[in-house]
């Protein structure tokens, strides 16, 4: 069985640039050290577990305690990235990881369970699942294609379904508390997009639809959490689907390419590059290699990255809902 297991994080880089979908997707190719913005955000998620966890279980849970809690599942993704433990930590503007610290990440848990205290245990609400792994068909007649991932949250609220999304952000507005290109992110959007297709799948037409949990990352300000609520009519999905198969029939045109590249061919005729998008985000982490080869079949993972494979069957422990491991490509 080939692996047609497809998530977001695999679509949207192939959206976002097919030559480096190539490096990060096809040679798993990945920086050996992660940025503090993306640990920051994944240690913020791990957070979010404890204190929703705890919040159900325990309307009364103290507030600090609950949060000295959530920083301990935070460091234990902040030192397998590499990052110092909080004993080796300095605090001022002029560390590396700046206002994205393990402190502001403290504040924060504290401030949040205070903002969501109610929410969460209020008499309507009932936590369902957290980090649900989902594989839904994409294909009524392809039994081995797949669209993949993993809900932040499950909850039910006066009788309907409901995802939970976490994001962190810097995008502040000073009378906003976020940017309004930030709120505006989400609709449209192939994640919520792709969440919505499987939830209806999964919960039927008691979904109603995505709450996108923000949290504000800043400097000073650590108290500003915002739900955004995100609707999708069948409409909607439908067309998300049809956009998706696409996407996933070029990467797999892609494939077959690369297959029948040579090492000594003069240029890759597979997964061009997008260069409106080399400079995103402060500059994609594989703009240097672009400009050393025009083929990089055959190169070793050069100085500065690793090979890390990105699994969506691993990583989403897909094992678990009775699918079959792929084979290795």
């Amino acid at each position: 069985m080939k692996d047609r297991f497809y998530d977001n994080t695999r679509v949207s880089s192939f959206r976002g640039c097919p030559r480096s979908f190539l490096y990060r997707h096809v040679m798993h190719w990945t920086p050996e050290h992660k940025s503090y913005a993306l640990t920051f955000g994944s240690g913020w998620h791990e957070g979010m577990d404890v204190i929703w966890r705890e919040l159900a279980k325990d309307p009364k849970v103290d507030a600090v305690d609950l949060a000295k809690e959530a920083v301990k599942a935070f460091m234990v993704i902040w030192k397998e990235d590499g990052h110092p433990s909080m004993d080796e930590m300095s605090f001022g503007d002029d560390q590396p990881w700046g206002f994205r610290s393990p402190m502001t990440a403290l504040e924060m848990f504290i401030n949040y369970i205070d903002e969501r205290r109610s929410f969460i245990t209020a008499d309507n609400f009932e936590l369902v699942d957290i980090e649900r792994p989902f594989a839904v068909p994409l294909d009524p007649d392809d039994p081995t294609l797949f669209y993949v991932g993993r809900l932040d949250k499950s909850f039910k609220r006066m009788g309907k379904y409901y995802l939970g999304e976490h994001k962190t952000t810097t995008a502040y507005k000073k009378d906003g508390p976020f940017m309004y290109a930030f709120i505006e992110s989400f609709s449209p959007n192939s994640q919520v997009d792709g969440y919505s297709f499987a939830a209806r799948m999964i919960y039927g037409e008691k979904f109603k639809g995505v709450m996108i949990d923000a949290a504000l990352v800043h400097k000073t300000i650590h108290d500003e959490f915002r739900f955004i609520p995100v609707e999708r009519q069948f409409s909607q999905l439908d067309a998300w689907l049809w956009e998706t198969h696409y996407h996933i029939a070029q990467i797999e045109a892609n494939m077959a390419a690369v297959e029948a590249t040579e090492p000594h061919d003069a240029y890759l005729a597979a997964f061009p590059k997008n260069t409106t998008t080399c400079a995103n985000y402060g500059g994609c982490v594989y703009r240097d290699l672009c400009k050393m080869w025009a083929n990089p079949i055959g190169k070793d993972c050069p100085n500065g990255f690793k090979v890390e494979k990105w699994s969506p069957f691993e990583e989403l422990e897909l094992v678990s809902l009775g699918l079959e491991k792929p084979d290795e490509r």
